[in-house]
């Protein structure tokens, strides 16, 4: 999202406010100050994912139940849905779990220290189908450069939509920042032993097609 520092900062002022208090929520106080998300999850945790619109946690919640040294930091605005998730995490009594409200399209590269997570799983965004709408879509040129920023090297990059448009144009943006991602398949149908969301299940019952999209990171030489 192109928006001037000045913008940014007024609204850093309005969205880091939220109505969701808990424990597990990451609140970043100070504007412009990078975090190191993995001092919020509990020693045992030796490597992070990051969900940017986590939606109702069923998968996230899957995911930290069969991977207990992981730690899952969902990214989503809506904080009836970040609460519906607090209860699924309370009742197994998960600990890899944690939270952050703010709208990460209009702030994401002024939040993470760089090469921070394993694997960024982004499902079902959005499609805002009409042509005058893509600007606002979240898989974007600028915004997949700042993805590779805080992804580990050869970290993964997990994408699905419904939408066969959006599917196509991830991927036509994909071979452009071939030097960023790649990957040995260019699109999926099918993603096994993968937790599925009550949104994506009710798409299969729709008899929608799935597209499913993988990368990694590359890495320049000598960068290590």
């Amino acid at each position: 999202m192109n928006l001037t520092p000045e913008i940014r900062e007024k609204l850093w002022s309005f969205a880091s406010r939220t109505s969701f208090q808990s424990d597990y929520l990451i609140q970043v106080q100070e504007w412009g100050k990078k975090i190191d998300p993995k001092k919020y999850f509990p020693p045992h945790v030796t490597e992070l994912w990051l969900e940017l619109g986590s939606g109702w946690g069923e998968v996230a919640i899957q995911l930290a139940e069969a991977f207990p040294n992981t730690g899952f930091l969902l990214m989503e605005k809506k904080i009836d849905r970040i609460k519906a998730t607090e209860k699924k995490r309370k009742e197994r009594g998960l600990e890899n779990i944690r939270y952050m409200t703010l709208n990460f399209q209009w702030f994401f590269s002024e939040l993470m220290e760089t090469e921070m997570f394993s694997t960024v799983l982004i499902n079902f965004p959005d499609p805002w189908p009409k042509a005058k709408h893509w600007k606002h879509r979240l898989m974007q040129e600028e915004f997949l450069t700042n993805l590779h920023a805080i992804i580990k090297p050869e970290g993964r990059l997990l994408f699905a939509t419904d939408y066969g448009p959006y599917a196509r144009k991830t991927i036509s943006m994909f071979r452009r920042l071939n030097h960023l991602f790649k990957g040995s398949t260019e699109v999926a149908f099918e993603r096994p032993n993968f937790p599925v969301s009550f949104f994506e299940n009710e798409k299969r019952e729709e008899g929608k097609r799935i597209y499913y999209l993988e990368r990694t990171k590359v890495t320049p030489l000598g960068s290590y």
